[in-house]
């Protein structure tokens, strides 16, 4: 006699013996990081899963790892990997001879687990050497033109041209709304409630309040010297690239006004442009920051957790990129290749690689190790509540960032000598938390503004849900939330741009929206102002363990303050689907207890927190069919009492009258 049962897409089938035919083992290998020097030493991770159900420490036989060189040679063959003494993690410290060659190596690991289930998985790193001195290749410097020969770096302009850092448009097909159109708008092409609109802002000088001129628009931070980028590649498109921004160490640009009244950027003065050139570098964090610290036109101004403190920090502010802790390069988590970059956060329109930037790259899904005493605990968070959560607390931890601009005012920065839009301004902000599967909502430039019900246009939004009704798989992110006033035409109901050179050189918004509107050919009348929303991910800033937030100590379950926690649990989905006693009816009768901790514990421990939180797992058909599958012309009065009968009574399995997916079971694994 045998029976046979579907467990999550995999068959097992076992005689009434308790014999079981082998099934597929499903392993996740990673690495510490991304990219490795000569003789470093590379940490090969991994755990095992069946079906959702991960593979425990007791139930592991063998955990072995092979890596291979980017030309094929074995380097390590199935060695046996140490492992964790409970969770089900297995690692290996590989270390690389001195003479490692460059390029990708694959390590790849297999598990046998108690049941004879077997499976591998595999990851790839990087070696690099340094960079060798370019001094007897570059004897002048003429500007990118010097780099981009066919000699020397051509393929890498073209790559470089078609990236989203260049074109600052791109594939859309992450922004739900503008994929559906066809879009391709990033930067370009859209709109935002920070500067608002880059295409028609793209470079100028300003003349000061003071007297004094200085660079201004976006392409201040664009990886160009001046001109827009094109569609279409060109050589003055490839030459206008400008490789020093990245490549360039103590590399700086100033703008300056051509003879045809366009404007372009040149190196610095005072500036040894062609030891620069002779000496690049790979990007650093300072390369990185000369764009993103002061987007959105100061430090911090934008992002919230990308500021110039960044470039040099210590681990206690940042235990990635502190000189202290891993003192990683920006590439370290988004890794390029061929000059895209992994990495999107929510408010991103274009996608630039489809390389998946996540935590689990490096620490696999079972980060919490058995040293913590709640690593158990801790480890079940990680199914459906995204790292920075609980270790990125607060944002602008030194430097304010902005979080809200009100363009209907406008005032004195009397540091920058021009006129800028009201702003709040904050550090030390807890997050805004939602749920985000990796796609987005975007509002399309140009689009009648579609006000929700408390009269907010939402510029951009992480889509998810608890029970997510796409059957995507949602996590909770942290988030900043920037809020604007802007201005919207009144005929059209189209959001306007502003004219930024005026608004900042006068103080006059109402002209300075009329010009930005006759800019970009729209329809001008009379404007008034709305309010406008922006999410935007918060992922940098990972403290120490120590500071990430507990369970009751200001975290995420107790009140922060009086009335609020940390964590809105209501607004997310997780609400009681009835009362207490209504939710217990639904799989038991006629019971009570005493303790609801250890109910609510034993209860965790066994279900899915969909089980009693959300709005429920979907019928797999109408009540009135679904029922005359077993039954015929019956009738019920009482819900709960009915699927108690069915659950408790006569043991019949979820599955025989609900569907299920990871998005729409909230997302935890089955165990869960």
């Amino acid at each position: 006699m045998k029976k046979t049962a579907l467990v999550g897409g995999v068959l097992l089938a076992a005689s009434c013996y308790g014999t079981a035919f082998a099934a597929t083992l499903s392993v996740q290998t990673a690495t510490n990081k991304l990219n490795y020097g000569q003789s470093s030493v590379v940490t090969v991770k991994a755990n095992a899963e069946l079906s959702t159900t991960r593979i425990t420490t007791s139930k592991i036989r063998y955990a072995n790892v092979t890596i291979k060189s980017p030309t094929g040679t074995t380097l390590l063959n199935g060695v046996a990997m140490s492992k964790d003494p409970y969770t089900g993690f297995a690692y290996y410290n590989y270390t690389l001879s001195s003479s490692a060659p460059k390029g990708t190596y694959t390590a790849t690991v297999s598990f046998t687990d108690t049941s004879s289930n077997t499976g591998t998985g595999s990851t790839t790193f990087k070696v690099q050497l340094p960079v060798p001195s370019h001094a007897s290749y570059v004897t002048a410097y003429n500007g990118p033109a010097t780099c981009i020969t066919s000699a020397c770096h051509a393929g890498q302009a073209s790559a470089m041209f078609g990236s989203v850092h260049y074109q600052w448009t791109g594939d859309n097909q992450k922004a739900i709304e503008l994929a559906a159109s066809g879009s391709k708008a990033s930067k370009m092409g859209g709109i935002n409630n920070f500067c608002i609109q880059p295409d028609m802002n793209w470079l100028t000088i300003f003349a000061k309040t003071d007297g004094t001129t200085g660079p201004g628009g976006c392409a201040v931070c664009h990886a160009g010297n001046g001109l827009k980028p094109s569609t279409t590649s060109s050589q003055a498109q490839l030459e206008n690239i400008d490789c020093l921004m990245c490549h360039g160490n103590g590399y700086s640009r100033k703008v300056i006004q051509n003879a045809d009244g366009t404007f372009s950027m040149v190196p610095a003065d005072g500036l040894n442009v062609l030891s620069i050139a002779q000496n690049v570098i790979r990007p650093t964090r300072t390369t990185c920051m000369r764009c993103h610290e002061k987007s959105g036109g100061g430090d911090n101004y934008k992002r919230g957790d990308i500021e110039s403190t960044n470039k040099v920090c210590t681990k206690a502010y940042d235990v990635h990129m502190g000189s202290d802790g891993q003192n990683f390069a920006c590439q370290e988590c988004h890794r390029t290749e061929g000059h895209r970059m992994a990495g999107r956060g929510s408010d991103m329109r274009a996608l630039d690689t489809t390389r998946v930037l996540s935590c689990e790259n490096c620490h696999s899904r079972i980060p919490h190790r058995s040293t913590n005493v709640s690593y158990n605990d801790l480890n079940r968070h990680s199914d459906k509540v995204n790292c920075s959560v609980c270790h990125v607390p607060t944002f602008a931890k030194t430097i304010p960032t902005d979080t809200h601009r009100n363009w209907a005012v406008m005032e004195i920065d009397t540091a920058k000598a021009l006129w800028d839009p009201e702003m709040t301004k904050g550090t030390n902000i807890m997050p805004t938390y939602a749920w985000f599967n990796g796609f987005s909502h975007f509002y399309k430039f140009k689009d009648p503004v579609s006000l929700d019900a408390r009269g907010v246009q939402v510029i951009s939004s992480p889509d998810g849900a608890f029970v997510d009704p796409t059957g995507k798989f949602s996590k909770l992110y942290p988030f900043k939330l920037h809020t604007g006033s802007q201005p919207m035409e009144t005929t059209t109901k189209q959001l306007l741009p502003v004219k930024n050179k005026y608004a900042f050189e006068t103080g006059d918004i109402n002209t300075a929206i009329q010009l930005g509107a006759a800019a970009q050919g729209m329809t001008y009348n009379a404007h008034a102002f709305v309010p406008t929303e922006q999410y935007e991910g918060i992922f940098h800033g990972v403290g120490p363990k120590t500071t990430a937030v507990s369970c009751s100590n200001g975290g995420c379950h107790p009140q922060v303050t009086a009335g609020a926690n940390r964590i809105p649990f209501a607004s997310l989905g997780y609400v009681r689907r009835g009362t207490t006693a209504q939710m217990c009816d639904v799989c038991h009768s006629a019971k009570t207890y005493t303790s609801f901790t250890s109910l609510h514990s034993n209860h965790r421990d066994r279900k899915n927190c969909a089980a009693c939180h959300g709005t429920g797992y979907p019928l797999k058909e109408p009540t009135t069919t679904l029922c005359d599958n077993c039954h015929s012309r019956e009738t019920f009065t009482n819900a709960n009492d009915i699927h108690s009968r069915h659950v408790q009574g006569k043991g019949y399995d979820c599955s025989n009258c609900h569907t299920f997916s990871a998005g729409m079971t909230g997302g935890h694994s089955e165990e869960h």
